[in-house]
């Protein structure tokens, strides 16, 4: 990640003229000086994809949200708005997961090369308990259900960010929430204290 980091933090430009990307922390170009800079939108919003990409599923949640954000950098210049660069983040972390997700359905349906307890310490370390039960909470919600659940309950976004995110209508959102709410509910009765 320290490569990255200073590779976000790395001047670009030509001919000495910046064409609104910023050169280090605090420096920002000339045009726009009121614009936050890409490496504090890195230092805020690093930590919310990482784990947005985690709850939705991806395995390499850490590199999804480094790729957003590469992409972001390659976008940098023609955003004419940095206001709404956490909606393009998001967006782009959720459609970096769900491509993740579906390439991982086809590489667990495929024979595993080595046997279980070959896996590395890193994946020993993530798979407790609580994790688990999220994760299995969770993948019994179709697609839809838990990027809205992830979104509306985790990001605490409203209603239109979430629409603006998955590129749905208001109102698919606030039914999309119902019947994920309806189905995280009667999936939790079936577990032992899940009753109340």
């Amino acid at each position: 990640m320290t490569a990255f980091f200073a590779w976000c933090t790395k001047p670009v430009g030509r001919g000495g003229r910046w064409r609104g990307v910023r050169t280090s922390v605090g420096e920002s170009a000339p045009e726009d000086l009121g614009a936050p800079t890409f490496h504090a939108l890195f230092r805020e919003y690093f930590g919310q994809m990482t784990r947005l990409a985690h709850l939705l599923g991806a395995d390499d949640a850490e590199n999804v949200a480094q790729e957003a954000f590469v992409k972001l950098h390659q976008r940098w210049d023609t955003l004419s708005d940095h206001t709404r660069v956490a909606g393009y983040l998001r967006t782009t972390v959720v459609n970096m997961s769900r491509s993740r997700t579906r390439h991982l359905r086809v590489v667990r349906r495929t024979p595993q090369e080595r046997p279980p307890d070959e896996l590395s310490a890193e994946v020993r370390a993530v798979a407790n308990w609580e994790h688990e039960r999220l994760r299995a909470v969770l993948a019994n919600l179709s697609r839809r259900q838990r990027e809205v659940l992830v979104l509306r309950y985790w990001l605490d976004l409203s209603t239109a960010a979430i629409a603006e995110t998955l590129g749905i209508s208001p109102g698919t959102v606030k039914a999309t929430t119902h019947h994920a709410m309806e189905n995280l509910r009667r999936h939790l009765g079936h577990e032992p204290g899940g009753e109340r």
